[in-house]
């Protein structure tokens, strides 16, 4: 065994000692510096699971189908990940949504991934630096495409298994469910007028449409009658029609206001008054008691017998565009984001629904009857549609359209998940199954 001179032993601790030294004294020799350890910083913990994810699955007018999906934006999230399948059980094995567009609180899911008729499962996860959240709820979609370029201005169901759109140039869609079924064209070629409002009831069990130059149609979703309104001095432009129980009421521009007979066949013109004889009158509903217009400059008119009318105090000047009866309350939707709530229909609450500037064109309509659980929805400009608009503010879904949207009704018929049905410019078709 060799031994260390102790000569040798002092040299070392003196060599060391110097580049002690020299580190102190903030030597830049790379060699003597040894880098700070620095304790590990903690990312925190993953988001939160993502919450309210809605499907509006359909046609937006482009050039494919799609699903829009969209939550809402968790401020600890940095990013979201979208799983799909068409099958139930999405997970994050399953493959990842590539956006044909996307947003903080959305994705686009179309090209050769989505096809007509077929149903598509989603789940999303919110990601952060502290890792990925559990998977939301599953949500599906099933879109179906338009089969007209025109814009549509209504929907209806009639409660069991007959959706009815109409629309400009007088086009006419027919679908059982707007989802597994494709949507039809049953237009009636003799009458090119505009159709802008369109009911069902089961009196006699008929879909009755209205629109320009005084067009009224009836009939059970595929065939139509032309009902003859030339008792009636000059063309009217009808915006809206609504069943009172026993007879049907439609409304329109330059204070038209027509009722009919019990089957739509025979036609009155009523007199509200000269005050009002310019006054566009959008959309007419009832609580089978108070019958209730709305139309342009925040008009509305109240009658218990759609003869004498009562014009309101106006609550605001905005033009009220829809009204709805939801089994609770009367909900009318306008311009400029005019969102109004009456028990009565003579007393009036406004409201915030969270927009700003949008033209409100339509609001769920349930011709059927309003269901126990009624679920108020509201679509305009903009591709816009507001969940819940009563609420100070409402919950905004995207569509994936920027189109305005002109028409809403809600369907159930006991055995699928209910849904909603939305109709807008240029052949928008889409449905929500609303979560």
């Amino acid at each position: 065994m060799s031994t260390i001179n102790p000569s040798d032993i002092a040299k070392l601790l003196a060599i060391a000692g110097f580049a002690l030294f020299q580190t102190s004294c903030g030597s830049s020799s790379s060699e003597s510096l040894i880098p700070p350890v620095n304790p590990p910083i903690n990312p925190g913990n993953p988001p939160g699971v993502p919450q309210f994810v809605q499907v509006v699955a359909g046609d937006g007018n482009s050039s494919e189908i799609q699903n829009t999906i969209s939550w809402a934006l968790d401020p600890d999230a940095t990013d979201y990940t979208v799983y799909w399948d068409n099958v139930p059980g999405v997970s994050d094995a399953s493959s990842v949504v590539v956006p044909a567009a996307s947003g903080t609180r959305y994705v686009i899911h179309s090209d050769v991934d989505v096809l007509a008729g077929n149903t598509y499962y989603y789940r999303v996860s919110a990601n952060s630096a502290g890792g990925s959240s559990a998977l939301s709820n599953e949500v599906a979609g099933t879109p179906q495409r338009s089969m007209t370029g025109r814009s549509l201005n209504d929907v209806a169901w009639n409660g069991t298994d007959t959706l009815v759109a109409v629309g400009d140039s007088g086009v006419i869609l027919t679908s059982p469910n707007g989802t597994d079924d494709a949507w039809v064209d049953v237009s009636v070629a003799a009458v090119p007028e505009p159709l802008t409002g369109v009911t069902w009831e089961g009196v006699n069990s008929q879909f009755m449409i209205v629109g320009a130059s005084s067009t009224v149609l009836t009939g059970d979703g595929t065939n139509w009658v032309q009902e003859d309104l030339s008792n009636i001095a000059g063309a009217r432009n009808l915006q809206d029609v609504a069943w009172l129980g026993n007879r049907y009421i439609a409304v329109g521009n330059n204070g038209a206001i027509v009722t009919s007979n019990a089957d739509g066949s025979v036609w009155t013109l009523q007199d509200a008054g000269g005050a009002v004889m310019n006054t566009s009158f959008n959309a007419v509903a009832t609580d089978s008691n108070q019958i209730v217009i709305v139309g342009s400059n925040g008009t509305i008119l109240n009658s218990l017998d759609a003869v004498t009318w009562t014009e309101q105090a106006k609550p605001l000047n905005n033009d009220l565009n829809d009204i709805t009866w939801d089994g609770n309350q009367f909900v009318a939707a306008g311009s400029n984001d005019a969102m109004l709530t009456s028990p009565d229909g003579l007393t009036w609450t406004a409201h915030n629904p969270g927009t700003s500037d949008i033209r409100f064109s339509a609001v769920t309509q349930w011709d059927s009857g309003p269901p126990l659980l009624p679920v108020l929805g509201a679509v305009g400009s903009a591709g816009t549609f507001v969940t819940d608009p009563d609420a100070d503010p409402g919950a905004i879904i995207r569509t994936g359209t920027t189109e305005q949207l002109g028409g809403l009704t809600w369907v159930d018929d006991g055995v699928a998940a209910p849904y909603f049905v939305i109709v807008g410019n240029d052949g928008t078709v889409m449905t929500v199954q609303y979560e």
